[in-house]
């Protein structure tokens, strides 16, 4: 008992004092100031129970100035957060408005201690109009280009397609799809899915189910593949005389993910010469015309030696033997 006696009074000054500074700061919680202070510019939000109508713009006004008591700490704790005034609506009764906005809407959360005392100005003036839910398809909207280390192995796949938008039929109207925010693809190093929002720009008074979407890309290491001997063919008009290339066949460059490049059969690619650029071409003519290149994969680059080539029109109808070998 006398060891207890003796653990009470040891440093008994500092724990007197310590008990006085703890009664000092309950003191000073109990009597915190609780002058009105203002929040200005606190937006409106309007729910509106009635499913066949929706707002047909902003409110007026769109924002509003509530004047609150309460502990000052608590008052700038909900300046910091945020709030706003809820507009109920139940039934719309005509397409223009006047409500009266009560205190009650003020949202507070459960900050405990805060009165509102005045919402100003004390009214609100909304329009309606009719309500359309239409199902829209979405569109990435890209910007950049992969590191050239990379290169791109399929397409890039949204998900979900179509999202579904509920609003004023006068913003609906005409409207065919919706784009997502732009998309950076320099950012991208590796396979995945990317989160974007849908833009809904324009689409005041419109809400977007869902308002996030998904790319789903697969990226590969980026390489090049050589191919030699790619035959140039040219399409000669019916009656006319053959045409010769110079020269006849061509080196091409293939370039993009490694899956893509590997796979691709050298046969099915084909480098000519469109009939129009030939037409007209008098015997022993020589034209420089550009070279097309068909039968490479989306998402593929091939890249010819020459872009454009010499072709000249046989002197006789035959076009003897080099000639024939011109044709596809």
């Amino acid at each position: 008992m006398a060891s207890l006696s003796q653990s009470l009074l040891r440093n008994w000054r500092l724990k007197l004092a310590a008990l006085g500074m703890s009664v000092f700061l309950w003191a000073l919680v109990q009597t915190e100031p609780t002058n009105p202070e203002t929040l200005p510019s606190v937006p409106i939000r309007v729910q509106i129970a009635d499913t066949g109508w929706t707002t047909s713009g902003a409110p007026a006004p769109a924002t509003v100035e509530l004047r609150l008591s309460g502990p000052t700490r608590e008052i700038i704790r909900l300046a910091r957060d945020g709030t706003s005034v809820r507009v109920p609506i139940g039934v719309v009764g005509s397409r223009d408005t006047t409500i009266i906005l009560r205190r009650e809407w003020v949202q507070l959360g459960e900050r405990s201690g805060l009165t509102v005392e005045s919402v100003s100005p004390a009214s609100v003036s909304l329009s309606f109009e009719p309500a359309q839910t239409r199902l829209v398809p979405l569109a990435a909207r890209l910007t950049g280009e992969i590191d050239d280390r990379f290169a791109l192995a399929s397409s890039i796949e949204v998900s979900p397609q179509l999202v579904r938008v509920r609003g004023p039929v006068s913003r609906l109207e005409g409207l065919d799809s919706l784009t997502l925010m732009p998309f950076d693809l320099s950012a991208v190093s590796r396979s995945g899915a990317f989160t974007v929002a849908v833009d809904t720009m324009g689409l005041l008074g419109a809400s977007v189910v869902p308002p996030l979407a998904t790319l789903t890309m697969q990226v590969e290491e980026r390489i090049e593949r050589v191919l030699d001997g790619v035959t140039v063919q040219l399409l000669a008009s019916e009656g006319e005389a053959d045409v010769v290339a110079e020269p006849s066949s061509i080196q091409v460059r293939i370039v993009g993910a490694r899956t893509l490049v590997m796979a691709l059969d050298p046969a099915r690619l084909r480098a000519w010469v469109p009939e129009e650029v030939l037409r007209g071409m008098a015997p022993g003519e020589e034209r420089i015309v550009p070279l097309r290149i068909d039968g490479v994969p989306a998402l593929v680059t091939a890249v010819p030696s020459i872009d454009r080539i010499r072709v000249r029109r046989a002197i006789d109808g035959a076009g003897g033997a080099e000639g024939a070998e011109g044709r596809p």
